[in-house]
């Protein structure tokens, strides 16, 4: 799935960076850190309803394709600017965590 489809899923607009065209695979979910540093996944989108600059330490060092922040909570701006250092893309839903992993659960079946 590309992150152009999953906007279009979950309503989401961009907080840093803006590439429609990153495709990823699989979602991992969570707001426990820990639980993101032993997702086994790959090419994944991290969501979370977190906006801590450690969310995207953590995405970093799992390799993750892009962050999703549910609830409609924007990044702070120290998570900001570490994105943009990064290029780490980060995307705001208005969805919460649930009603987002529902909207995305046949991303592995999705073409692209």
């Amino acid at each position: 799935m590309t992150l152009a489809e999953c906007r279009t899923r979950v309503n989401a607009t961009w907080a840093v960076g803006e590439d429609d065209t990153i495709e990823f695979s699989d979602v991992v979910a969570s707001d426990l850190m820990s639980d993101v540093l032993v997702a086994s996944e790959d090419q994944f989108l991290l969501v979370t309803s977190l906006t801590s600059e450690q969310v995207l330490r953590t995405a970093d060092i799992v390799d993750a394709r892009a962050i999703l922040i549910t609830n409609g909570k924007q990044p702070q701006p120290q998570m900001k600017k570490l994105a943009h250092k990064q290029s780490m893309p980060i995307l705001v839903t208005p969805f919460t965590t649930f009603e987002t992993c529902c909207a995305l659960a046949d991303c592995r079946d999705s073409p692209g």
